[in-house]
């Protein structure tokens, strides 16, 4: 299980014993994990707390209205609390629940398993400085390679990743452009390609394609992500 979806699960309070312990190992070991934990944690917290100091301000007022010996007063204050109660769970299913958020929940880049970086190398053609400045967080410039080297090789497994850079430079349409492209070819990184193709549609708010992609992954066993996209769509 990848980082982000150890932090989904412990805001969602979904976590195993054996999660539980690998988050606190983490958060002892990687420093970078701890501060996206508690930035995630942290923004989760004053959301909640925002729409609980309002329904609770929202209750005082009531309160202040009606005679404490006024039964039907005081059964109008509880019915109100019941609603409020209700409407605050309710505020905070659909937050956990909306597409950005399940979107943040299940994605995360995909590893480089095409052209493996062996960093003594003193190889410099373009399919390895594009997978170097894929590994190293440089996408504009991994992008440019990819779609440069594809254009010689046609590898079409470097669409793949091309439509990955342009996922992590928030560039979701041409990552769907680039994906579906990718999905033509059906070579080994296509069934990868369909799982990140639903991410992509569900960042961009196209809830009835994510979900039809994601029925398709998650009717068989043996397609990649089979689990994730079956839980991902009882969210939707």
């Amino acid at each position: 299980m990848n980082k982000e979806e150890l932090i989904a699960k412990y805001i969602r309070n979904e976590l195993s014993e054996s999660e539980i312990k690998e988050i606190e190992e983490l958060l002892d070991s990687d420093t970078h994990f701890k501060e996206q934990f508690e930035f995630e944690t942290q923004i989760q917290k004053a959301i909640y707390r925002r729409e609980h100091d309002k329904n609770k301000q929202f209750l005082k007022n009531i309160e202040s209205k009606v005679s404490s010996k006024n039964s039907k007063a005081n059964w109008f204050l509880i019915a109100a609390s019941i609603i409020l109660l209700a409407s605050l769970g309710f505020y905070w299913k659909q937050y956990t629940t909306s597409p950005e958020r399940l979107f943040s929940n299940y994605y995360s880049k995909a590893s480089n398993t095409s052209h493996p970086i062996v960093r003594h190398n003193s190889d410099t053609d373009k399919l390895t400085k594009a997978f170097i400045a894929y590994e190293s967080e440089a996408y504009n410039k991994a992008q440019s390679l990819f779609a440069e080297v594809y254009k010689l090789l046609n590898n079409s497994e470097l669409l793949f990743y091309e439509a990955i850079c342009y996922m992590e430079m928030d560039e979701t349409q041409l990552a769907i452009e680039t994906f579906n492209k990718h999905q033509t070819f059906q070579d080994k990184l296509a069934g990868k390609s369909q799982w990140y193709l639903s991410l992509a549609y569900l960042k961009s708010n196209k809830k009835n394609k994510a979900e039809n992609l994601l029925k398709e992954i998650s009717s068989s066993t043996s397609n990649y992500n089979y689990d994730k996209a079956k839980d991902l769509l009882s969210k939707l």
